[in-house]
């Protein structure tokens, strides 16, 4: 009995995640078609919603359906959607202590650069923003920060706008510190990517940046992705997990640690 009641509560889980991420990606849902999508009964559903709704996430109920309510997007429910979420946010605490208040940062899209974004809010710190990246533009700006969108077309899952538009408003703009996220991470090869159009925004901001700053947990370490995002040569600070051997067989031991992250300077 025990045995069964946990699978039930497992199965529940697994189904409350699920109607989030349906939520989120699709808006306003009836209750009838959430319980036809998951195969239970509409009286399962509004318990789930009743469930979900004492944990803190935030619904809004209207002629039937059901909907998110988007005042704050970094709900508790995105950190079981985010990989490595628990390393990402080591990073992010990091690399906010580390910036310099009153300067220019740039953000390519990502996870990790959301993250990092959303610490910058936490912190209070000022700075003004750059960013390709239509949903790091939106959480920053509803918060009060000074934000700069780079145009261009946009491209999921990231909310990356790329393109020759995004490359032509970067090149007339400076930038303190870029901030970037990659999905391989290796000296030989570089910092990867496995979109061009991605790679090539991340170009166009090291040529507008004084600084880049390289931000990526540590599976992405030692990983080549087919298109390379920058040279290693043309990144001055890699931020990883101090649990990653890597870095240290790399380039030795960092400048920088704390939160469990530590601060790689590549080149002064």
């Amino acid at each position: 009995m025990a045995r069964r009641s946990r699978a039930g509560r497992a199965d529940a889980r697994r189904r409350h995640l699920a109607i989030v991420d349906l939520l989120d990606r699709q808006g306003a849902v009836s209750v009838a078609a959430l319980a036809h999508e998951f195969q239970c009964s509409p009286a399962t559903i509004r318990r789930d919603l009743e469930a979900l709704s004492r944990e803190g996430v935030p619904l809004q109920h209207h002629h039937g359906s059901v909907s998110l309510v988007r005042t704050d997007l970094a709900t508790l429910w995105e950190a079981g959607r985010i990989p490595e979420y628990p390393a990402k946010e080591a990073l992010a605490q990091l690399v906010v202590e580390a910036i310099p208040p009153e300067t220019t940062v740039g953000f390519n899209g990502g996870t990790t650069t959301l993250l990092i974004a959303r610490a910058l809010v936490k912190a209070n710190k000022s700075v003004r923003v750059v960013t390709n990246a239509l949903n790091i533009a939106y959480e920053l700006a509803v918060k009060g920060l000074d934000v700069v969108m780079v145009g261009g077309q946009v491209r999921l899952p990231n909310f990356e706008s790329t393109g020759p538009l995004a490359l032509a408003t970067l090149t007339d703009m400076h930038v303190d510190w870029g901030i970037l996220g990659a999905e391989g991470a290796d000296p030989g090869f570089g910092f990867s990517t496995s979109s061009e159009d991605e790679a090539a925004v991340a170009q166009a901001f090291r040529a507008c940046s004084d600084h880049i700053v390289m931000a990526v947990d540590q599976t992405k370490l030692g990983k080549k992705a087919i298109f390379r995002l920058l040279p290693w040569a043309d990144v001055d600070v890699l931020v990883t997990n101090l649990d990653a051997p890597e870095p240290r067989a790399w380039v030795g031991e960092p400048r920088q640690q704390g939160h469990g992250a530590g601060w790689w300077v590549l080149h002064d």
